[in-house]
């Protein structure tokens, strides 16, 4: 489990004004924290969270669905340093989405080898930065039904191996770094009743990436996701959502862009970086239920694994995770929540928090 100590008193502010006639509410949430890992020493930041809903004029009485940016900034005190933008917009009468993700880091991780059985004695430490730009927008063709292109963007440099072995990091593409890019279609269909915390409905994308020399990118390779999110409205506030993931990728990428296990959003309890192979599949499901006042709880539970070919996989190696999580509502309205998550795992504890549910 990596030790982490956060600190997270939340601020929100909520505007009255319209901004350029286009919202009738909006607010931003502001959280500064602090912790500690053995390979950043102490480190701190802020997130910060700005929501709001558009409309066509003052006299267009239906929103949008909830918009919102997010940034986040982390500094150690070894010079380390992450800082993110996002944002999901949904334009008036939802005629379209805007989405973006920038990132730029400067940050240790570890390698561990590419597959789904690498030991802990792979492990590599190694120092990198990291730009990533990825942006898309897709038109609205029925209500909750969209198609669109993403363009996505990576340019890693300065990798820097503390002690590197051949016998991890032979035949191992990107070691040195280059450009990842690539340009993708999205489907999706979104019949959700919120977009950062559903009760009913269900969402649905499948997205193809090409990333290919003439687009300017130093690998060549395709990337296919799945995603299917349900969510079950079980009367007196609790709540069944199930979600599945597939990321399929063929040709040759970067180990960077490797499909991987773990994370804040699925198989909670495994860092990001600890497998990684061509492939991941995974499903879980989450019980969601209202306690008292702003307080709410979880448990979760899931499977998956990455994998090269299916014969790979096996259920003595499988990857699963289950946990329970607190929730505080920030906003009643918005259903925004700050989360709280303990997930195990297969040898595998991690603490997570944030804000916005994890499907």
């Amino acid at each position: 489990m990596n030790p982490r100590i956060y600190t997270l008193p939340l601020v929100e502010t909520k505007e009255a004004e319209s901004l350029g006639a286009q919202n009738k509410k909006n607010g931003f949430l502001a959280s500064p924290f602090v912790f500690f890992k053995p390979d950043t020493d102490l480190l701190f930041g802020g997130l910060g969270v700005y929501y709001f809903r558009l409309k066509t004029n003052e006299n267009f009485k239906q929103e949008t669905r909830l918009s919102f940016v997010q940034t986040i900034f982390e500094y150690s005190l070894k010079d380390q340093m992450d800082i993110q933008l996002g944002a999901n917009i949904f334009l008036p009468n939802e005629s379209y989405i805007a989405k973006g993700f920038f990132r730029f880091k400067v940050f240790p991780d570890v390698f561990y080898g590419v597959g789904n059985n690498t030991p802990d004695e792979n492990a590599e430490h190694y120092n990198h930065n990291i730009f990533i730009a990825n942006t898309s927008l897709a038109r609205k063709l029925a209500p909750g039904v969209f198609l669109g292109l993403e363009y996505r963007y990576a340019n890693t440099y300065n990798i820097d191996f503390d002690e590197p072995t051949s016998e991890v990091l032979d035949n191992v593409t990107g070691i040195n770094g280059g450009v990842n890019s690539g340009l993708g279609l999205i489907f999706t269909i979104d019949k959700r009743d919120n977009v950062v915390n559903a009760t009913k409905g269900y969402f649905l994308e499948f997205s193809k990436y090409v990333y290919a020399p003439k687009l300017g990118s130093s690998f060549s390779f395709s990337n296919v996701n799945l995603t299917f999110n349900k969510y079950f409205d079980l009367g007196k506030k609790q709540i069944l959502a199930t979600n599945t993931v597939a990321n399929l990728n063929s040709g040759d990428p970067s180990f960077l862009f490797m499909a991987q296990a773990g994370g804040e959003r699925i198989l909670r309890s495994y860092p990001m970086n600890r497998f990684r192979d061509k492939n991941f599949v995974g499903t879980q499901v989450e019980y969601r239920r209202h306690l008292f006042w702003r307080f709410g709880m979880v448990g979760f539970a899931g499977l998956g694994d990455v994998f090269d070919t299916t014969d790979q996989l096996s259920w003595q190696r499988v990857k699963y995770s289950y946990g329970l999580g607190l929730r505080v509502m920030l906003n009643r309205q918005e259903r925004l929540n700050f989360r709280l998550d303990y997930g195990i795992g297969r040898d595998s504890r991690s603490v997570y928090v944030t804000v916005t549910e994890a499907f």
